[in-house]
């Protein structure tokens, strides 16, 4: 969870009112709340943990009502768990709000961006910030304008095969970690700030990928994807499907992501096989499987033999 203040920071919002301790509340749910049946003190379905954004509605109906009847509005409203209250339009701030704000010590910004708007940026925001999230020992790459997760035993090799593929024009996201987030059900990665642009690679040290290779070598986050799980090849404990006819799946906070599993060898270039693998599955995709097709070549060919 995050508090108001961090929220405020954010969107650059302007105080109404604001204490020590009305910044420090927190956000708990993926929700906001625009007081309608709330405002004439029906609160049977009112969710006290959600952001309250008032705009031209709200304060338009303030103005009809007596100042007594609204301060116990809003006296409801700001609960001990409302995050804070956000004045949208740049509108100045009633103050039966602020007097009830006072009162129950809830913070109180403002905004000019108009309500229905400021609306979705929240959520957008709220989504991401109070998104499931984990972290992978791992490497996550853009490959053909997709989300790639490169996992693997750690000295297996995967910050070289990045090497390559990036001199090969792929962009490096995150090296070493990967912090992921569900977001509207779909895998979020990126880099913790302090690694950004940076690669450690054995025998070399630290390398600035943004200096060595470009600017556009580099990106701040990206979906994920696809998953290569790079291992080490040993035929009498590795089986592997050779014709690529049973797909896997990787399961990262409860999304499944396609997985294939690379086995490395001295002397392959995983870079080069990397980047048929994905590809062959965007093929798939589009409604082409090079491994059924295959199996259909293969049934036709046995079916003639037979026929002779």
């Amino acid at each position: 969870m995050f508090d108001i203040l961090s929220f405020a920071n954010h969107f650059g919002l302007k105080t109404h009112y604001a204490s020590t301790t009305a910044v420090k509340r927190k956000f708990s749910v993926i929700e906001v709340d625009r007081p309608g049946l709330e405002m004439t003190g029906f609160l049977e379905y009112h969710q006290k943990s959600r952001l309250v954004l008032v705009g031209k509605k709200e304060t338009a109906y303030l103005a009809h009502m007596s100042y007594e009847n609204a301060y116990k509005a809003f006296l409801n409203i700001c609960s001990d768990e409302t995050p804070g209250i956000i004045i949208c339009h740049d509108l100045n701030c009633p103050k039966v709000i602020l007097d009830a704000a006072r009162k129950k010590d809830c913070a109180v910004f403002g905004t000019e961006i108009e309500t229905s708007a400021f609306e979705a940026d929240a959520l957008n925001y709220l989504c991401e910030r109070l998104a499931p999230h984990t972290s992978i020992h791992g490497n996550l790459l853009r490959i053909f304008d997709e989300g790639v997760l490169l996992i693997g035993d750690s000295g297996i090799g995967k910050s070289e095969v990045c090497l390559d593929l990036i001199k090969r024009g792929h962009t490096l996201v995150a090296d070493d970690r990967v912090d992921i987030s569900n977001v509207r059900n779909q895998l979020i990665g990126e880099t913790p700030e302090i690694i950004y642009g940076m690669m450690e690679v054995r025998g070399i040290g630290v390398v600035d990928v943004g200096r060595t290779f470009g600017i556009n070598s580099l990106r701040k986050k990206s979906t994920i994807k696809y998953c290569i799980n790079l291992i080490k090849f040993d035929p009498k404990t590795v089986k592997l499907d050779r014709l690529g006819t049973q797909a896997k799946y990787k399961t990262i906070l409860d999304l499944p992501i396609q997985e294939i599993v690379i086995p490395v060898s001295p002397g392959r270039s995983i870079a080069e096989v990397i980047e048929v693998a994905i590809t062959n599955l965007k093929l798939k995709e589009s409604g082409y499987d090079s491994a059924y097709e295959f199996e259909k070549r293969l049934t036709e060919f046995r079916n003639r033999k037979r026929d002779k």
